[in-house]
């Protein structure tokens, strides 16, 4: 799959860097230090390649959908959104910085809108069911309350 993302960066020429899978992970530990001194919150997604052939029954329609991935990417990406692979290139994650949930909910009704435009009305299969966005702080902070909710049952 990585050789298919970068030809089709190349192929349509799109300005989307993706980081390394080390680099990544350092820029998402980074982030991490940024916003906790910093006091703002980021969203982390994973996109794994398997799930989503899974969810979507077959190659042709996964690459259709990496398509349309990067189309509005290339299109809607901020400068400061980073994209790298996961560990073992299992999949592409997206950290979309000084964000909370509403900059992904914003970023998937742009990935609807372009499938649509396309006729590939399958999309939100792959959003609502494969890809789960996760917010930090908020995501620390809600597992805080659930070990204190723990800690006070008796």
């Amino acid at each position: 799959m990585k050789e298919y993302l970068f030809n089709l960066i190349k192929k349509h020429q799109y300005n989307i860097s993706i980081y390394t899978e080390d680099i990544f992970e350092r820029r998402c530990q980074e982030e991490i230090i940024r916003s906790d001194e910093d006091n703002s919150s980021f969203v982390y997604i994973e996109f794994d390649f398997a799930a989503i052939e899974k969810s979507l029954g077959n190659e042709t329609n996964s690459q259709q959908f990496w398509n349309i991935f990067m189309e509005t990417l290339s299109k809607n990406k901020r400068g400061d959104d980073i994209l790298g692979f996961l560990e073992h290139e299992s999949g592409i994650g997206l950290l979309l910085l000084d964000s909370k949930l509403d900059g992904w909910s914003r970023l998937a009704g742009r990935f609807q809108r372009t499938a649509n435009g396309e006729g590939f009305e399958i999309m939100n299969l792959v959003l609502d069911k494969t890809v789960k966005p996760i917010v930090y702080p908020t995501c620390i902070q809600d597992i805080n309350k659930i070990q204190e909710t723990e800690k006070q049952a008796p």
